[in-house]
């Protein structure tokens, strides 16, 4: 009877993994690192868990629930609010207009994909923040945030893969 209950809780459970991890991501990418100076440069975990959903399971990832991340991502960094919020739209309408593309792709596709994804998000980011600050910011520290976020990529999509693979490969 238990072992039923806590099967129909694990089906049910089933479709927020996306968002879940989506979740957990975002979390993990403000933790702070025993790294000096790199605050400023932490790869953007929650980036590529919006990128893998919106190609492999976007009828599990909706465009409100990537909203809502990233306005969390932008409360966690101290960010203006909306600024993460329009990146990860719009990563998400990106991944989802050449999700035909990519999901027939070898990883190295997936990852030249997030590459370039990833960088016009930098970009964007880095854009705004300047206006908002009324001044050009240093560009270096959002360099080197894209090639973090781009060198550790294998990393959360292997761990999304898995999940994938392991609890929503039924459906």
């Amino acid at each position: 009877m238990i072992g039923s209950f806590l099967q129909k809780i694990g089906s049910s459970a089933r479709p927020f993994l996306p968002v879940a991890s989506g979740f957990v991501f975002v979390l993990f990418s403000a933790v702070p690192l025993p790294f000096p100076y790199i605050g400023s440069i932490a790869p953007t975990l929650g980036l590529a868990a919006i990128y893998y959903w919106a190609i492999y399971r976007p009828d599990l990832l909706r465009p409100t629930a990537v909203f809502v991340l990233g306005i969390l991502s932008d409360v966690i960094h101290y960010l203006p609010i909306g600024l993460t919020a329009l990146v990860f739209i719009a990563v998400y309408q990106i991944a989802l207009s050449q999700r035909r593309f990519f999901v027939k792709q070898i990883f190295f596709m997936l990852w030249l994909g997030f590459g370039a994804v990833s960088l016009l998000s930098s970009l964007v980011n880095w854009t705004v923040m300047s206006f908002y600050d009324g001044a050009m910011l240093p560009f270096i520290p959002v360099l080197m945030q894209f090639l973090m976020t781009l060198m550790i990529f294998p990393l959360p999509a292997w761990l999304l893969i898995k999940v994938q693979r392991r609890f929503l490969s039924q459906e």
